[in-house]
């Protein structure tokens, strides 16, 4: 009678997994928002003022993307054109078919440009595909729209959402800060009464620049909460390039679990900054309405958007845009171990639209990153190593999603209830 038991017992186990993956949704177009590859700080002078230690020398200039950090974007390549082969998006074997596969890159960061081309020519080796970028001087206006006249910011707005966004003064941000502030002096060597440098004591305080000529008005909260977000992302990207333990963070954190830990401060940077909805608005309307227009498109449009006959589309942006589609969306995801809506290197945010057996189109999201070892090891990502992944729910949908999606038009409805359209202009890919 053991055996009949564990029969029924393994056809029940049988059944749920088949129930688990019973999908009846067809996948025939992939948008992807990916973060770019390691690099390191983006300007080592101003780093040498937050610590009076030595910094340790990276192999790479500044902001720029690192050898290792290529190698671990190839890993994740591999991996993601596994996933796009198993959708039926791309061939298993040789080159997608002309105008089927598409990368755009924030053409005022390298970094962008030059993981979008790892990313591509590892996916479709010898296809010669790379990404395009906007060929115009300063900030790119698809993805750095406040740095420019089309998304740029009213100072009085800006300050009054920030103060919003922070509860009406900073004071209980600077409490929340305070625990981890006090353990990041002394990593930093900061922790003396007297230090010059000391986090704890600094104030915290919103600074407005006005626009002058043609440098657009600026908002943001400056002093120690500004310098501990630097900090701890540097920390992150020392442990996710490889640095030796004694290295990373000084030797003083240098655990993954530590530096994760300590990101809680660039969390709460991001609450005062690209995560307030009108900052967010300003910054990135005009990147989600191309994402919406990507989506919406059918092969026979002819919009201004990512080809419309793209089946995969790569959007090679930063951190800075996720935080602000998240916040336009009003979505977040839980990455453990990461924290939630955090945004490694090489993240992506992912919009997925499928169909039913009707027809009827709906769009699926998801965060996908490696982990920070896997990206510290540029190790293998394959189905028995995948990276970290998570459905996220559209608030305002949950009523009509089928299988985690949310109907196209429903989606664009909520999508377009978020977008400024005064900072949302028609993009030229070419």
């Amino acid at each position: 009678m053991a055996w009949k038991r564990g029969l029924l017992v393994a056809v029940a186990l049988l059944g749920l997994a088949c129930g688990a993956h019973a999908e009846t949704l067809v996948s025939d177009k992939y948008v992807v928002l990916m973060r770019h590859g390691v690099r390191p700080q983006t300007s080592s002078k101003e780093l040498a003022q937050i610590s009076p230690r030595q910094w340790p020398v990276w192999d790479t200039q500044d902001g720029q993307l690192t050898p290792h950090g290529a190698a671990a974007a190839a890993q994740l390549a591999r991996w993601e054109h596994g996933v796009l082969v198993a959708k039926g998006l791309v061939p298993a074997e040789g080159c997608p078919a002309p105008g089927t596969v598409f990368g755009w890159a924030n053409s005022s960061v390298q970094r962008t440009i030059d993981t979008g081309n790892v990313i591509l020519s590892t996916m479709f080796k010898g296809c010669g595909l790379a990404v395009g970028h906007h060929g115009g001087d300063g900030p790119d206006p698809l993805y750095d729209a406040s740095e420019t006249a089309l998304g740029a910011i009213d100072v009085e707005k800006a300050k009054a959402a920030i103060l919003e966004a922070a509860g009406g003064k900073l004071d209980s941000l600077k409490e929340k800060a305070a625990p981890l502030m006090k353990e990041l002096d002394a990593i930093l060597g900061c922790d003396a009464p007297d230090s010059a440098c000391s986090l704890q004591g600094r104030p915290w305080k919103i600074k407005a620049k006005a626009a002058k000529g043609d440098k657009p008005a600026h908002v943001s909260v400056k002093g120690p909460l500004a310098d501990a977000g630097t900090a701890v992302q540097v920390f992150l990207l020392q442990y996710a390039n490889g640095f030796p333990a004694d290295q990373v963070a000084f030797g003083k954190a240098s655990t993954s679990e530590d530096i994760i830990r300590l990101s809680e401060l660039r969390q709460i940077k991001y609450d005062v900054g690209n995560r307030v909805p009108y900052l967010a608005q300003r910054g990135s309307s005009n990147l989600l309405n191309q994402i919406v227009l990507a989506l919406r498109a059918a092969p026979q449009d002819k919009v201004a958007a990512a080809p419309a006959t793209a089946r995969f589309s790569l959007l090679m942006g930063s951190d800075t845009q996720q935080v602000e589609i998240g916040a336009l969306l009003g979505i977040h995801w839980k990455i453990p171990p990461y924290l939630d809506d955090e945004t490694p290197p090489t993240g992506a945010l992912a919009f997925e639209r499928l169909h039913d057996e009707a027809g009827k189109a709906y769009v699926r999201m998801e965060f996908v990153a490696p982990s920070l070892d896997q990206i510290r090891n540029a190790s293998t990502i394959d189905d028995r190593s995948p990276p970290i992944r998570a459905t996220i729910p559209l608030p305002g949908c949950e009523a009509e999603a089928k299988e985690e999606a949310c109907p196209l038009d429903r989606f664009v409805e909520l999508a377009n209830a978020r977008i400024d359209k005064s900072a949302v202009a028609p993009t030229a890919f070419h």
